[in-house]
C-alpha cells in the first residue's frame, strides 16, 4: 500500500498546506510544518476510512463542503454473546511480590523552547523564538498554556526521582524502579 500511496501523500500534503493557508488557519510556515509532520498519517487513515468523500469534507471543512455529524445514527452490530459477570478485584495475598513502577505521561518536550520568549503567540505552539523585552515571557521551567516543556525541566524531574541521583532514596526504603512507562 505504501508505494501506491506515495504520490497521493505528496499531493494531499500540497493541497492540505494550500488549504490551511487559504483558510488562514495558521501562518504559512505553521501550515507547511504541520502538514509535513502529519501528512503520511492522515493519508494512511483516509485510505482505511469508512467515511464517504462528502462526510470527510464535512468533517474537515464544515457544512459548506459536506455533511458529517458524529451524533447521527450509526449502524453497529454487536455480538450475541452476553457480557461476562462482573467480578470485583481481589487484593494480592500478604507477602506477594511487589515492584516499583514509574509512570510518566504527557511530557511534551519542545527542543526550541526559549525562556523569555512570547508565551501568548497566535501560533498553535508558543514559547519559541526571540526573548521578549520586559515581563510576560516564557518562564525558565516552563509556561502554562500553549507551550511544551524545555528539556532541562524534564531532566530536573528525572533527577529528583528516588534512586536517580547520588544518595537519592537512601535510607527511605525506596529502591530503583522495576520498569518505567513513558506515554
Amino acid at each position: 500500500l505504501a508505494p501506491q500511496l506515495e504520490p497521493t501523500v505528496a499531493h494531499v500534503g500540497h493541497v492540505a498546506s494550500r488549504l490551511c493557508q487559504d483558510l488562514r488557519l495558521a501562518r504559512a510556515e505553521i501550515c507547511r510544518e504541520a502538514v509535513q509532520l502529519f501528512q503520511r498519517d492522515v493519508v494512511s487513515a483516509w485510505a482505511r476510512s469508512v467515511l464517504r468523500p462528502g462526510e470527510a469534507c464535512g468533517l474537515l471543512l464544515g457544512r459548506s463542503c459536506g455533511r458529517w455529524d458524529i451524533l447521527s445514527s450509526w449502524n453497529i452490530t454487536l455480538p450475541d454473546t452476553p457480557k461476562p459477570p462482573v467480578r470485583p478485584p481481589r487484593p494480592p495475598p500478604p507477602g506477594a511480590p511487589t515492584a516499583r513502577l514509574l509512570f510518566l505521561t504527557d511530557l511534551h518536550w519542545d527542543r526550541r523552547y526559549t525562556p523569555g520568549s512570547d508565551a501568548a503567540c497566535p501560533d498553535p505552539l508558543c514559547c519559541r523564538g526571540p526573548v521578549r523585552s520586559g515581563s510576560g515571557g516564557a518562564g525558565f521551567w516552563g509556561e502554562y498554556g500553549k507551550c511544551d516543556l524545555p528539556l532541562h525541566t524534564i531532566e530536573g524531574l528525572l533527577e529528583q526521582l528516588p534512586g536517580a541521583g547520588a544518595g537519592a532514596g537512601a535510607g527511605d526504603g525506596a529502591g530503583a524502579f522495576a520498569a518505567a512507562y513513558w506515554t
